[in-house]
């Protein structure tokens, strides 16, 4: 036990591992992802329903929705792509989560909604081609290594139509500031959301201060199973993921902030890129 955590506690290198599958796919913690997102008062997983209701206002505004293709990446539940369908666009749903899917599909089908839904992983399936808009809300950018990124850039590129439009949103640096090194161990860590029945849970958290990157790194203990969990979160200067974009083939429209649409003044707040080719 002590190795195990003397490992624990020592600083891996950045993306040296990556676990988030497990987030999205294992049935009890997708269940309890899925129960974030549709938390009304809470950002854990997803914006309260008021604040994805403004960002896709901004968005409709700016770049119109109407007849629209749209793909919406990491689209969870449906919580954004049924907004867009309801404003007219025709959307494609993409994410890995069985259980988000399932719950997406049922949500449009109620409403008789434009909108497929495909369960993937945008970074190795094919995406949809022909597109207007691709989405990519609510930080899942910062979850990325810069190869990963590279990738799906690449990706994204091939999906639009000429002249068609890129919006993704990144945590800021400032935000990167509030966030502090520690360490947290307990019996059912986080009210038993890692495992229906018993277990003890640590949880270490590293900074690297020279990359803005934070991990949360998880050690389960089950009766008969041990798993560790890394949970790695990029945060952007927003000229530098501008930059970035430039770079892999992208023209920069505007960077604003994600929840209005506003131009971006730097705070300790999310900011939105808006893109084109």
């Amino acid at each position: 036990m002590f190795q195990t955590l003397k490992v624990l506690n020592e600083r891996p290198k950045p993306f040296s591992r990556y676990t988030a599958e497990e987030l999205w796919t294992d049935p009890h913690i997708s269940a309890r992802m899925l129960a974030f997102h549709l938390d009304a008062d809470g950002d854990v997983a997803s914006r309260r329903p008021a604040l994805i209701e403004g960002i896709v206002d901004w968005i409709d505004r700016r770049l119109g929705l109407t007849d629209r293709a749209v793909c919406d990446l990491g689209c969870g539940p449906g919580l954004y792509s049924a907004r867009m369908a309801r404003r007219g666009a025709h959307v494609t749903g993409v994410d890995f989560s069985p259980r988000s899917i399932d719950y997406a599909s049922e949500l449009v089908r109620q409403e008789s909604l434009a909108v497929d839904f495909i369960q993937g992983d945008y970074l190795k399936d094919a995406l949809p081609k022909n597109q207007d808009l691709v989405c990519l809300i609510y930080g899942d950018i910062c979850a990325l290594s810069p190869d990963q990124r590279r990738q799906l850039f690449g990706k994204v590129r091939a999906s639009l139509n000429s002249g068609g439009h890129f919006v993704l949103d990144a945590f800021s640096n400032p935000q990167y500031e509030l966030r502090k090194e520690g360490a947290a161990y307990s019996r059912r860590l986080m009210d038993g959301f890692w495992a229906e029945g018993d277990y003890f849970g640590f949880q270490t958290t590293f900074l690297y201060d020279d990359l803005k990157l934070a991990l949360d790194r998880y050690l389960i203990i089950e009766p008969h199973r041990t798993r560790e969990v890394f949970n790695w979160l990029q945060y952007f200067d927003d000229s530098a993921l501008a930059e970035e974009l430039t770079q892999n083939g992208f023209d920069v429209v505007q960077v604003v902030d994600a929840l209005s649409g506003e131009p971006w003044k730097i705070s300790p707040h999310e900011f939105a890129i808006i893109a084109s080719i």
